[in-house]
């Protein structure tokens, strides 16, 4: 009997510990939500209001749209960001405050005019006509929209259609489930105009239904993203919900089994054309991304492409994700070349040399792995 009560004295202890332990998680969590930009980062004089997730995905929809970097206007000691001492950094404030204005006098405060409305991925907005000879932009004009071929019907499939279409593409569901956990090695190449990068050595591991390890280098350089279930590190942080999103759609090896749980209010969009070939299109978001574009092969049924928006404080910027190279592995086909396309003219292409089935352990996912 004493053992009995015992027992009953440490489960109902641990019951207790991991309610307190979930109610103190949801109390951070929503700490953190509530945070203002101006509370959690220095010398914030325009931005003001803001929740402080939403600080970074600006600063890079900022370079997208000056197709410029961090120092451009910031100081170029990485530890000083905060600094004014790039005079460009007041330019930017003013500029802030004139888009701010524009829109709240003229738009009723709508996001319609932009950073890009104007620069369009230049430093220096094009203010002066080209002369003949001069390579110009296309002259769009007022009849340009009217002039455009109209879009592609919307075809009579659905998008459980389409997503089953595309499990059966790669093997099937017993397949996928059969093989649920993969080691993958080989390499990424990232491009820029103009610059050489070379090649850092990968190790991925991945286990349904959303875990994931990248190791890129070897040694001292090596680094380290992970992530499992919801939530996510890289390097010796965690990650923003919205950069958590994009991480599991980045996933080759685990989105197949991942889509409809990540996927909000899916449906099927436009028909385009991606590399010469018809593809069906679903369109949907995520709990912390505004758009995201499934791009499924019409014949074969393959995603041959994956398009997500990450929201700023002045607009969207886009990553797009291009699918090759698929191979069999133990009965589930995976993609063994996948190109990640950013702005700030980044270009990352990731290329396997090997991929097996293995186990892998849970532990290697958590943040205590990120040492």
């Amino acid at each position: 009997m004493k053992a009995k009560s015992s027992k009953a004295v440490c489960a109902t202890a641990i019951a207790f510990a991991m309610a307190l332990a979930i109610g103190v998680s949801a109390q951070v969590a929503a700490a953190q939500e509530a945070r203002k930009i101006e509370e959690q980062f220095k010398n914030i004089q325009v931005l003001t209001g803001a929740p402080a997730d939403m600080l970074n995905p600006t600063m890079v929809y900022f370079e997208g749209a000056l197709g410029v970097g961090c120092g451009f206007c910031h100081d170029s000691d990485g530890s000083k960001r905060d600094a004014d001492t790039n005079p460009r950094k007041n330019t930017a404030r003013r500029m802030i405050r004139m888009v701010n204005a524009i829109n709240e006098s003229t738009f009723n405060g709508q996001k319609v005019v932009t950073c890009m409305t104007c620069h369009q991925g230049r430093n220096k907005p094009i203010g002066v006509p080209f002369v003949v000879s001069e390579q110009a932009p296309p002259a769009l004009g007022e009849a340009y929209l009217d002039a455009m071929p109209p879009a592609a019907p919307i075809p009579n499939v659905t998008v459980d259609q389409l997503l089953n279409k595309y499990i059966a593409a790669l093997g099937g569901m017993d397949a996928l489930q059969r093989t649920s956990s993969l080691k993958a090695s080989g390499e990424m190449i990232q491009r820029r105009p103009a610059r050489a990068f070379p090649a850092v050595a990968l190790e991925i591991s991945a286990k349904a239904p959303g875990k994931q390890l990248i190791v890129s280098g070897s040694g001292d350089d090596a680094s380290k993203e992970g992530y499992s279930g919801n939530s996510g590190w890289t390097g010796n942080r965690d990650m923003r919900r919205a950069e958590l999103d994009g991480v599991r759609l980045e996933d080759a090896f685990n989105l197949p089994l991942q889509l409809q749980e990540i996927l909000v209010s899916p449906k099927v969009d436009h028909p385009e054309v991606v590399d010469g070939r018809e593809a069906y299109v679903v369109s949907a978001s995520t709990q912390n991304l505004p758009l995201v574009k499934l791009y499924f092969d019409k014949d074969s049924g393959m995603l041959v492409r994956l398009m997500y928006h990450t929201q700023g404080i002045f607009g969207p910027y886009p990553t797009r994700i291009d699918y090759s190279n698929f191979r069999e592995v133990n009965g589930r086909k995976v993609p063994y070349t996948w190109v990640i396309a950013g702005t700030r003219n980044r270009e990352y292409t990731y290329v396997m040399q090997d991929v097996q089935a293995a186990a892998v352990d849970d532990g290697m996912f958590e943040q205590s792995a990120r040492r």
